[in-house]
């Protein structure tokens, strides 16, 4: 199986975000024991969260808030921190906003191509903020759009240890990031950001077929068939799943190559019964008859098993010549 295949153009749509955006509310302060006498002051950005619970994000010293947030009650955020109203204002606020412009000066000019000048905003709001999840996994797409695989690498290196990555609102980022790792060759890591994407949201349709669509492409027709099987599942509606479903059907049904690759009697009599019983689920996900999915299904077993006879015919010829040569030697 190749991976110039260009049956597809499907991207997936992105995928509104129905989790609740927490309020913003302020900036607040905390003394903090240095292990001598004296205290030091620590600012924290504060986010009040649907269940009656307040985020706060540490904020640096480039006055932006910065890493994964952590949850406390209201009794705690009352009695134990200090409002700051007005280092918010002249502050952590504006900083915060030539942060998100730099931000989306990176991700305008990645939009149009100028991948240099993306990696140079990108970098830019890096060093302002070093776990900043959109400059980074902007960063990454312009590296892989630039073809510097070593240096995407270090980003997805990055990103999967990024706690803060993990938010379902980020979740069309390892989307994007998926689908830009499996152009270019990259399937193990396109697979990993999947997998990580269905951590935030496992019903999902379009990443399962994302994921379908990546073992494709690598040779894991197993995998392939599974994971087009659990979208169809999630939603049968989805069209591009249905097409992929008759596509791999039809393929499945004519094409010799990939039938001897996973209808060989060298991978075992289990697996070619599992790939079968595969095949047929994933037809009747898609909506398909179940007696017309049965008789299809049947006639791909007769196929690999004529593919089989014939290549075992072969072989017992080439012993008898091999033996025939050898007796003429």
């Amino acid at each position: 199986m190749g991976s110039k295949n260009t049956f597809f153009k499907y991207n997936s749509p992105l995928q509104a975000v129905e989790e609740k955006t927490p309020e913003l509310v302020t900036v607040v302060s905390k003394k903090l024991k240095d292990g001598t006498k004296n205290k030091k002051i620590q600012y924290w950005l504060v986010r009040e969260t649907p269940s009656e619970m307040f985020e706060l994000q540490e904020i640096n010293s480039n006055n932006v808030p910065t890493g994964p947030g952590k949850l406390i009650s209201s009794e705690k955020f009352s009695s134990d921190y200090s409002l700051e109203l007005d280092y918010w204002q002249k502050k952590v606020r504006p900083s915060m906003e030539n942060l998100d412009k730099t931000v989306q000066r990176g991700e305008n000019h990645r939009a149009h191509g100028e991948l240099y000048s993306a990696e140079m905003e990108y970098s830019g709001a890096l060093e302002v903020d070093e776990d900043n999840v959109r400059a980074t996994f902007g960063l990454g797409l312009t590296y892989l759009a630039k073809g510097d695989i070593e240096k995407a690498q270090e980003i997805f290196s990055k990103v999967v240890q990024l706690e803060s990555a993990f938010r379902v609102e980020h979740k069309h980022m390892f989307n994007d990031f998926g689908i830009s790792m499996r152009k270019t060759g990259m399937y193990k890591e396109a697979l990993e950001f999947y997998i990580r994407g269905l951590t935030l949201d496992s019903d999902d349709e379009n990443l399962y077929f994302n994921i379908a669509r990546t073992h494709f492409e690598a040779g894991d027709w197993e995998n392939c068939f599974k994971y087009l099987t659990m979208c169809l599942e999630k939603n049968k509606g989805v069209e591009e799943a249905r097409k992929f479903c008759s596509y791999l059907i039809e393929k499945s049904t004519t094409d010799d190559a990939m039938l001897r690759e996973f209808g060989s009697s060298k991978i075992g009599i289990k697996l070619r019964s599992d790939i079968l019983s595969l095949l047929r689920k994933m037809q009747i996900a898609a909506g398909v008859d179940l007696d017309e999915a049965i008789e299809k299904t049947h006639q791909i077993r007769d196929r690999m098993l004529v593919i089989e006879e014939e290549e075992r015919n072969t072989r017992e010829i080439e012993k008898d010549l091999y033996k025939l040569d050898e007796n003429n030697g």
